[in-house]
């Protein structure tokens, strides 16, 4: 329930404002809010291959260097639950003039300690959800987070409005573009993913996890079927699951150290413009963004563990601390005992998981880390630049370094590469003969173009560069299907990526195993991936059906069915499943596909 106050003051993040207008002017405030326990209960016997130490490979590993097989612990945990959380956000509008209003959003979030990983089990120190070294800890300044909290201003912004003029300033989500699943046009803000992923709903559009920043956003309507908009907004990564987290997507034995990657961006403000306007019934719009795209680039760290330079000063190729790998063994790991990567088959497994070449990654720490290059080519005779040419040399290489030093762990820095976005948008309304399919269908069409846009290359700081093609089509019709039931809304949409996937890996790298070199994407084309969504309200607007599902041409899927109850205007009980699956590693789910669970939320709103 809404609450209507009038004040004479504001906070002094409005005081501004109230300068200018006359001591008798009232302001309106309205405040509301909800409350929600969020709940996601894992309905797989699968755990997240990221996490336990790379536990998608314990047991036995057969050792290629002729010595002694190397022996994984098995630190797959059950889980039964992935989330247990409370959330509450409070949103309150202001109207202090005519021509002048504002919002702001708090919101909080704290999740439970339900997941059981290996850092917990070793007593070495509680999971960290949240904690990113961003601004000092938090992801943004205008947040405050632990391990199993965050409190931070959602939004924060005044909006003027006057003729045709439209000014937004302060911290905003802005949402180009209208996506389900997919992210054409919708290139100024990234994505902090550190709650639930992609696994909220996904007829809710990111609204939850595209992350804000301040900015000042105007438009300017030029005449009636013109508009032009632009915006500058202080640069924002993205936020992936913390490592060790349930929803991990980072192999756990790395440390990817956000303060070093931040702190080169810190301060940086991206910038765009689009027009948007009518021919007719035709809707066209022309964007133009030069940002740091959110999304890091991974490269390899010196480890920097000095423990071991006596060890190997004998070999004459450096200092061991030089090069990225750390033994969880050792002084000067962050890691638990354990827990690292443990030979070939481990690394090969994970690596091309994660959408890396296991065996070029090798041959890039060879270039790249004198000591290691030295070590290849003088301890196990491998010249380079080619330093391993198969999965079987890549396996030497690493069975070698474990048979040494045991299980190992690294850190990666992401990099947040300048680029710009150009991209064109169209849609259009069909009418035909009522209640026919072509009714009333709306069909939008978005592309965008990247020139040199840059990828990770097997942790290398050489990245991948290459021009890049977005364009998704959407289709869009309320049907009613019967006179009893209020109309179901039909979504369809087609995305094609020419160099990546859905969450940014370069295709040249997908489709590897153990055993298998990654056979690619390229050569086909590209990447596809088409989504489908459906709601269907019941009579009397109570009950309301939902499906979802995306469909990855390289062979995963996440199929979503859902169901919602609303009573009355306060209480909410939500409650959906997550399906998802992939053939292998070329599919851009496969990351998630363990993750098959049913989430509950149930919410009061005041």
């Amino acid at each position: 329930m809404k609450q209507t106050k009038t004040f004479s003051r504001l906070p002094a993040i409005f005081s501004a404002s109230l300068l200018a207008m006359p001591a008798a002017h009232a302001v309106d405030v309205d405040v509301s809010g909800f409350i929600r326990q969020e709940m996601a209960y894992s309905i797989s016997n699968d755990q997240n291959p990221m996490n336990r130490g790379s536990a998608v490979v314990t047991g036995t590993l057969p050792n290629s260097t002729g010595g002694p097989d190397f022996v994984k612990q098995d630190f797959d945990y059950d889980n039964d639950w992935n989330m247990m959380a409370t959330r509450a956000e409070v949103n309150v509008s202001i109207g202090i003039s005519e021509n002048v209003k504002a919002f702001v959003k708090v919101r909080g979030f704290y999740s439970a300690d339900v997941f059981n990983d290996v850092s917990i089990e070793s007593g070495a120190k509680d999971v960290n959800q949240f904690k990113v070294d961003h601004h000092g800890q938090c992801a943004s300044i205008f947040e405050v987070c632990d391990d199993d909290f965050m409190i931070d201003l959602a939004s924060a912004y005044v909006d003027y409005s006057e003729g045709n003029l439209w000014v937004r300033a302060g911290i905003q989500q802005i949402a180009w573009g209208e996506a389900i699943f997919f992210r054409v046009m919708d290139v100024p803000n990234g994505l902090d993913l550190r709650r639930h992923t992609f696994l909220d709903l996904a007829s809710e559009e990111y609204a939850d996890e595209r992350i804000a920043s301040p900015a000042i956003r105007i438009s300017y309507n030029l005449n009636s079927q013109w508009e032009i908009e632009t915006f500058a907004q202080m640069f924002q990564p993205s936020v992936l699951p913390q490592t060790g987290t349930a929803y991990s997507v980072i192999n756990s034995p790395f440390t990817v150290r956000n303060d070093i990657g931040f702190d080169k961006v810190d301060n940086k403000i991206n910038a765009g413009v689009r027009l948007v306007g009518q021919l007719g019934d035709l809707g066209l719009q022309f964007m133009a963004t030069s940002r740091h795209n959110p999304d890091p680039i991974f490269k390899w760290q010196a480890g920097a563990q000095t423990a071991l330079d006596p060890s190997f000063a004998g070999l004459g190729y450096g200092d061991f601390s030089s090069q990225p790998f750390r033994a969880t063994a050792a002084d000067g790991a962050i890691s638990a005992p354990g827990t690292g990567t443990l030979g070939g088959v481990d690394w090969m497994t994970v690596a091309h998981l994660a959408g890396v070449d296991g065996v070029e990654a090798v041959n890039v720490l060879a270039r790249e880390f004198d000591f290691i290059g030295g070590f290849l080519a003088g301890e196990l005779g491998l010249p380079g630049p080619d330093y391993a040419t198969s999965i079987a040399d890549g396996r030497l290489v690493l069975d070698a370094f474990s048979s040494a030093i045991g299980d190992m762990e690294a850190s990666i820095v992401p990099i947040y590469a300048s680029e710009n976005v150009f991209g064109f948008g169209a849609n259009y309304i069909f009418y035909s003969e009522p209640d026919s399919w072509l009714d009333q269908l709306v069909v939008r069409f978005e592309m965008t173009y990247t020139p040199d846009k840059k990828f990770t290359n097997n942790f290398s700081r050489d990245f991948i560069e290459e021009d890049e093609w977005v364009t998704g089509l959407v289709l869009e019709k309320y049907r009613r299907f019967s006179d009893d039931f209020p109309a179901t809304f039909l979504v369809f949409q087609w995305m094609h990526k020419s160099e990546s996937d859905l969450s940014g890996r370069h295709l040249r790298f997908l489709g590897g195993d153990a055993s298998k070199a990654p056979s690619g994407g390229e050569e086909s084309g590209g990447w596809d991936a088409v989504s489908f969504a459906v709601q269907q309200a019941l009579p009397g607007l109570i009950w309301r059906l939902d499906m979802n599902v995306l469909y990855d041409l390289n062979g995963s899927y996440l199929i979503q069915p859902g169901v919602r109850y609303k009573p009355n205007r306060r209480w909410t009980i939500e409650g959906f499943a997550s399906f998802l699956d992939s053939k292998d590693n070329a599919g851009a789910l496969q990351p998630l596909a363990w993750a098959d669970e049913v989430t509950m939320r149930l919410t009061y709103q005041f």
